[in-house]
């Protein structure tokens, strides 16, 4: 009985694992200088989003950070060189493209775009920019991080 109650178990573990949107993000970095050291404002940006979407049931997976010199002027998935075809092909869901812009190499962002784009219909279908802040202690930046990013999954729920 209890070999049959884990296998039940173990069984509809795998059915909603095999139906949970597999979704991949994208640190693009503006205003730092292109041959610099890892940033530890976007290293806590990416570990939030790693951590509140896996938590909220997604599968994650994230590309390397992306260094651009100025702000894209043109599509945001564009100016990355972003391949679409191989991330279909990889079965990704959803990518979501946070861009923070800095003018401060010592301080956070001053201004953070966060775009959802639908990789089957390759349309950006979700929006929000806002102001960054700095913060006096790290656990106070990633507890409000994470706050912010949790407003995100029920918009990508929701698609």
């Amino acid at each position: 009985m209890k070999k049959l109650a884990i296998a039940g178990l173990l069984a509809a573990f795998i059915s909603v694992s095999a139906y949970a949107n597999l979704i991949s993000f994208y640190i693009v970095e503006t205003g730092l200088p292109l041959e610099g050291e890892r940033n530890r404002s976007s290293m806590l940006w990416e570990n939030a989003f790693l951590d509140v979407f896996f938590d909220a049931g997604f599968i994650v997976t994230n590309y390397p950070m992306m260094r651009l010199p100025e702000k894209p002027r043109s599509n945001i998935i564009e100016a990355a060189g972003f391949d679409i075809r191989e991330a279909r092909e990889a079965g990704v869901d959803y990518i979501l493209i946070a861009h923070l812009d800095y003018s401060d190499p010592a301080n956070a962002p001053d201004n953070i775009s966060f775009y959802v784009f639908k990789v089957n219909n390759h349309l950006v279908v979700y929006e929000k920019q806002i102001t960054g802040r700095n913060f006096r202690q790290e656990r106070d930046a990633i507890e409000e991080l994470r706050k912010i990013v949790r407003e995100l999954v029920p918009v990508i729920s929701s698609i």
